[in-house]
């Protein structure tokens, strides 16, 4: 094999396996643990997001309509807390999948 051929066998990985990716993170060599860990750390991180957003939302609400309902129970329950929980949801089913996915296929 030339060097040249040795260079491109491991830029694309050697066996040709694309391995899952999101932002050149290797997702698919986490572990149970990581990915469980991770999708909850989503669904927080998307519930403290949505929780901002929906406080100064009801905010502007209350500015523009002159009314005084400004009531984090709103945004807490009705608006922050099923997209924490969807967004979690989400992104558990897709990190164990994509887990085991690679356990059946017997790549570790």
């Amino acid at each position: 094999m030339t060097n040249a051929q040795n260079i491109a066998a491991e830029a694309s990985g050697g066996s040709g396996k694309k391995d899952v990716a999101i932002f050149k993170i290797p997702i698919g060599k986490l572990g149970l643990l990581s990915s469980v860990l991770i999708g909850g750390a989503c669904g927080f991180l998307v519930f403290f997001v949505t929780f901002f957003l929906a406080i100064v939302g009801v905010a502007i609400y209350d500015a523009a309509t002159g009314t005084s309902m400004l009531n984090l129970d709103i945004s807490y329950r009705y608006i922050a807390a099923p997209v924490g929980i969807l967004a979690m949801l989400v992104s558990l089913t897709y990190l164990l999948t994509v887990w085991a996915r690679r356990k059946l296929s017997g790549a570790e």
